[in-house]
């Protein structure tokens, strides 16, 4: 019996230096995990240093928080009236994600919209078996919906000859990036949304984009490279915006709402070139 202990506790060392060497690999994964996932806030305030524009609290109550439908030959889009009393508002696009519904995010940026302009959200050009929307075929087909609903938009008061703001969330950002980088459309501000893109200052520039908006929850896999961009952008001399949506996934459901809705109304607030 003897001779069964000292191999009992040889045994018994073994496990536990198994187990700890387990327990050092699974906090080391966790900690690397966290790091990639949310960088250091301190780089996010840093990047997010612009003051706020603010708002009076009359306007909550001048909102329509409800949205109406445009209509034209080819069907209805999605949209939100600009404040009562707007001259010359801008039009504002937002291009939904993926197996996506323009209704799901459109009223997340209407506040910030109805502060500049009218709100189209129109649907992607592939309607899928589920009843959801994606976009596809070429560059010139998404730009064919986009300018359908900027005439929409116009039809119903919309400057026509001013510079407007187009938002895309996650598959949405890459079109609208797309859009910018062909220049196919004429946009003073750009918003993208849950995408892991590298806007390039020279094509901004060409494109007349005097400012841009990245933006992403601190949960969502863009969150990093989205604040790397804004960074570099900002060190390039772009007037660039990163906004930290909260900690949220892939979604536009931001825990700070104000925020998006300044971001947005600043993107129309620029100059045209």
């Amino acid at each position: 019996m003897n001779n069964h202990v000292p191999r009992l506790a040889r045994k018994s060392a073994v496990v536990c230096a198994a187990l700890a060497a387990v327990l050092v690999l699974v906090l080391a994964f966790t900690a690397r995990a966290r790091a990639v996932m949310r960088p250091e806030p301190a780089t996010a305030r840093a990047i997010d240093g612009h003051d706020r524009t603010g708002r009076s609290d009359g306007l909550r109550s001048k909102y329509s928080s409800t949205p109406i439908a445009l209509h034209d030959a080819q069907g209805s889009i999605l949209a939100f009236p600009p404040l009562p009393g707007a001259t010359k508002p801008l039009t504002v696009v937002y291009l939904h994600g993926i197996h996506g519904r323009a209704e799901n995010g459109c009223p997340w940026l209407h506040e910030g919209a109805s502060e500049i302009g009218w709100l189209v959200c129109p649907s992607g050009n592939e309607h899928l078996a589920n009843d959801t929307y994606s976009w596809g075929g070429s560059v010139a087909d998404q730009r064919a919906v986009v300018a359908r609903a900027e005439r929409a938009a116009q039809a119903e008061g919309a400057d026509a000859a001013s510079a407007n703001v187009i938002v895309g969330f996650s598959q949405g950002a890459y079109v609208a990036l797309d859009l910018v980088h062909a220049r196919l459309g004429h946009y003073r501000g750009l918003a993208l949304i849950g995408a892991d893109v590298e806007p390039s200052k020279a094509a901004l520039d060409s494109a007349g984009v005097t400012r841009i908006v990245l933006a992403a929850g601190a949960l969502d896999a863009s969150f990093g490279p989205l604040q790397r961009a804004a960074a570099r952008l900002r060190r390039e001399g772009v007037d660039v915006r990163f906004v930290d949506l909260g900690r949220i996934g892939h979604s536009y459901a931001t825990t700070d709402k104000e925020a998006l809705r300044d971001a947005i109304a600043w993107l129309g607030r620029s100059r045209s070139p």
